[in-house]
C-alpha cells in the first residue's frame, strides 16, 4: 500500500476529518491533502513522524516496512540490518534513556541527506531531540 493510501486509511480509520487530522499532526490541510491525493513528494521524516504520531502509529507503519525482533534482540526494518550506532546506543544506553521498540522503529527511519547518524552521541541527540519537541506540543 502507498503512503497516500495508507494515511488516508488509518485517518478514515479513526474517524479523522482531514482538518483534525492536520491540526493535530501540526501540518497544513492542504499539504495533507496532497499527500493523501499523491500530488505531494516524498514527505521529511519529521512529517512523517508529526503524522504517525497524530495518527497513534509509527513511520515504518505509515511506510508499510515489516520490523521484526531478531534472536540476538535488535530489530531489523526489512533486509536492512539496524545501524551500528544505534545498536550500540540501545545496548550501552537503551535502559537509562529508556529506549523502546516505537522509539527504535521512528529512528531506523531518520536520515539525513540519504545517510543515518553514525555515532552512539549522534543518535542519542537525534532521540532527545525528538523527544524534546514532541513534549513540548
Amino acid at each position: 500500500m502507498d503512503l497516500n493510501q495508507k494515511i488516508k486509511q488509518l485517518r478514515e480509520e479513526k474517524a479523522l476529518s482531514l482538518s483534525k487530522l492536520a491540526e493535530t499532526a501540526g501540518v497544513s490541510k492542504a499539504y495533507l491533502s496532497q499527500l493523501e491525493n499523491s500530488v505531494s513528494k516524498q514527505p521529511s521524516a519529521e512529517i512523517l513522524f508529526k503524522i504517525a504520531s497524530a495518527l497513534g502509529t509509527t513511520i515504518a507503519d505509515l511506510l508499510d516496512k515489516p520490523v521484526r525482533v531478531s534472536s540476538d534482540n535488535f530489530l531489523k526494518l526489512g533486509e536492512d540490518e539496524m545501524p551500528y550506532g544505534l545498536r550500540e546506543l540501545i545496548n550501552k544506553r537503551g535502559k537509562d534513556l529508556d529506549i523502546r521498540e516505537e522509539d527504535v522503529k521512528m529512528l531506523m527511519n531518520i536520515q539525513y541527506r540519504g545517510k543515518h547518524p553514525k555515532s552512539i552521541d549522534d543518535w542519542e541527540y537525534v532521540l532527545r531531540t525528538i523527544r524534546l519537541v514532541v513534549d513540548e506540543k
